[in-house]
């Protein structure tokens, strides 16, 4: 009987000692997606605002590695991709909530932004889509948020677009 219990045991053991797969983890990557094409995104910054009536602008910058933000000469460096929140009018300094189209919300993707140092530190985008239809779902915990968007773009024919982060997000005094 000791020699049962002692297999069965030994059984019950090396059940619990198998290693989990890469996939059971949890995190997900920081993505955009436009049509079928994905794109990278790293990192993210962001600016607000106090409007006269009380209520928030804000501007949220994700982008991908290639980019950078120079808060010293308030210029973005590099090539990559980039996509802009701008809320013009919002009830809440830390922008937490869901938002739509009808929100005063504008969504903008640029899948390859340049950007050159020249004429204003800008060269123009060779393409860049609105969003014309989309929801926006933003929950912000001190310095961390977590960012999700469905929509489609203006174009025709419209392009499904969808985009995920989660991650820092650094405010900087952009002019």
């Amino acid at each position: 009987m000791k020699k049962v219990i002692l297999f069965a045991f030994l059984i019950l053991s090396s059940l619990s000692f198998t290693s989990c797969n890469k996939d059971d983890d949890n995190t997900k990557e920081n993505y955009a997606k436009l049509d079928d094409e994905s794109y990278s995104l790293k990192t993210s910054l962001y600016y607000t605002d106090t409007n006269n009536d009380g209520t928030y602008e804000s501007i949220l910058f994700i982008y991908s590695e290639g980019i950078t933000y120079d808060e010293v000469n308030d210029e973005f460096t590099g090539q990559g991709s980039l996509a802009v929140i701008e809320m013009d009018s919002h009830p809440t300094q830390d922008f937490s909530g869901n938002y739509t189209q009808t929100d005063d919300v504008d969504i903008i993707f640029f899948p390859l932004y340049d950007f050159d140092n020249l004429g204003n530190g800008r060269a123009p985008a060779p393409e860049n889509y609105v969003l014309d239809t989309f929801s926006l779902s933003i929950a912000k915990n001190g310095n961390t948020a977590t960012i999700n968007v469905s929509g489609e773009s203006t174009d025709t024919p419209a392009l499904p677009f969808e985009m995920y982060y989660s991650g820092n997000l650094t405010f900087s005094p952009i002019d």
